[in-house]
């Protein structure tokens, strides 16, 4: 099985996850014979906090197509004088009784000389009478103003390009996000997976424990009969095969529960698979601290405040671009509707006789017509802005004290997480080649010498149980020196052979 220390790079394994644009692909449930590379590709592609980030960034490329779209122009209609009824009409009467006078000559003969000029007057009578209307605003929308007009709104001081930014920057936010929570995935399904190999271990060495203790009950059960020892040798026997029966069980309720925490990494409530496969690598010395902490600025949780604080930056930019007015621009066509007139006449003479007449007076075009422009500039005098001005200034000087704090948090995890790979790395080490070989070797001669008659069955009980807490505590060693590499690895965002491999050029050089 590949070391922990290369397979939980989280640079390596940063093609596992897929484009967060597409939709990813989701990899079968893992059966059978389960591998570490098999277990974090499908924590990646199944887990449900992952696969909620790709909806994520949909959400803020649909913020950025929102916040380079322009204002939508306003189409506004007015109308004016919505008459309920006819407005009042104005009606004149006029009658008359005149005479028309006219003057002519009557040539009377005389016997001698010109004809004597005599003059005549005729006066005739004219009748008249005369009405005449002037109709008043019809009813309803016959006489109405009407206005419609498209207005729209300008927007100056940048504001579309400085939203564009913000949306952008939002959206590399989100992407550090998706980081950091794939980095956790990673981290907690190698915990999960080292946790499952020791609790496979841990049974391993309770199996072996349980064949021990029957073999050495046959073995006293056998002596008791040949009367060799004590009946009570065989009772001590059976208790100590049962204890080690009931811790066997307990192994095995921890190993499921193991797998179970493991398999609800990729969503899955239940574990099939059948067996992680390998087992638990040997430990090796851990890179010096110092040099681990100077590629803490890879770990993610620190990263992203980069872009926080361009985004809190952007933000900021944004609001002080909002202190500049917009003007609205308006264009429109108004039309009035127009009335008419009219009237009627009566009158005669002792020439002509009677006559009546009307007349009415109308426009060429009932409706009058014109084109209507405005500009309207809102005046900033009492709202400019400043709260939220002010508001995104104090974000953005706080966003430097933020990163700080996380890089100083991250820091003093890691060096615990050293601290505790150094120490859990010596203890392996010291267990493995200083106590382990002599708890066997005391254990085969203390059991060659219980056969013998030399020894008896509780010096054989004493030397099995010290044999076996001293490979359960190198098993616990182990898993805690492995389970701190992955803090480390996820504190730093890298992997731990790239330091080792640094390390032995080092000390190659020196």
């Amino acid at each position: 099985m590949s070391t922990f220390r290369s397979i939980c790079t989280l640079a390596s394994l940063a093609a596992l996850c897929g484009l967060l644009h597409a939709d990813p692909v989701v990899s079968p449930e893992p059966a059978g014979v389960l591998t570490l590379e098999s277990a974090i590709d499908a924590a990646l592609t199944r887990n449900p906090k992952l696969n909620a980030f790709s909806w994520e960034l949909r959400a803020t490329d649909a913020r950025i197509l929102q916040a380079g779209l322009r204002p939508n122009p306003e189409l506004s209609l007015e109308i004016e004088d919505i008459r309920l009824k006819s407005g009042p009409a104005a009606e004149g009467r006029t009658a008359s009784v005149s005479g028309v006078v006219s003057r002519d000559t009557f040539s009377l003969p005389v016997a001698e000389g010109d004809p004597l000029q005599l003059p005549i007057v005729r006066a005739k009578p004219v009748l008249g009478y005369e009405v005449e209307r002037e109709q008043g605003a019809r009813s309803g929308l016959a006489e109405s103003e009407f206005t419609l007009s498209l207005s729209q709104i300008v927007e100056l001081g940048g504001k579309r390009a400085k939203r564009v930014a913000l949306a952008t920057n939002e959206k590399d936010l989100v992407r550090w996000d998706y980081e950091g929570v794939r980095a956790d995935v990673i981290a907690g399904t190698a915990r999960a997976y080292i946790d499952v190999v020791a609790a496979q271990e841990s049974l391993d060495l309770q199996n072996e424990l349980v064949r021990l203790a029957e073999e050495v009950s046959q073995t006293v059960a056998a002596r008791v009969e040949a009367g060799q020892v004590s009946p009570i040798q065989e009772g001590r026997a059976g208790v100590a095969l049962s204890m080690v029966q009931l811790e066997r069980d307990r192994a095995v309720r921890d190993l499921e529960i193991a797998r179970v925490r493991l398999a609800a990494m990729w969503g899955s409530g239940a574990a099939l698979f059948e067996r992680a496969e390998g087992s638990l690598p040997d430990v090796a010395p851990v890179p010096p601290a110092e040099q681990i902490l100077e590629r803490v600025t890879a770990n993610p949780d620190i990263a992203r405040w980069t872009a926080e604080i361009a985004a809190r930056d952007a933000r900021h930019s944004l609001e002080r671009s909002r202190r500049v007015p917009d003007p609205v621009l308006s264009l429109g066509l108004r039309a009035t509707g127009l009335g008419d007139r009219g009237g009627s006449r009566i009158a005669g003479d002792s020439e002509r006789g009677f006559e009546a007449a009307r007349t009415r007076t109308a426009f060429d075009d009932d409706w009058d017509t014109s084109l209507v422009a405005g500009l309207s500039f809102p005046l900033p005098i009492f709202d400019r802005n400043q709260g939220n001005i002010a508001e995104a200034a104090a974000l953005a000087s706080k966003a430097s004290d933020e990163r700080k704090a996380v890089e100083v948090t991250v820091r003093a995890a890691l060096s615990e997480a050293v601290l505790a790979a150094a120490g859990a790395c010596d203890e392996a080490v010291r267990l493995r080649d200083e106590v382990l070989s002599n708890a066997s070797g005391i254990l085969e001669k203390t059991r060659v010498g219980f056969e013998m008659g030399k020894f008896n069955y509780l010096d054989v009980l004493d030397a099995q149980r010290t044999l076996f807490e001293v490979r359960t505590d190198a098993l616990d060693a182990r898993r805690r020196y492995h389970l701190a590499l992955v803090d480390i690895e996820r504190l730093t965002g890298d992997g731990l052979q790239a330091w080792a491999r640094q390390a032995g050029e080092n000390s190659h050089d020196e």
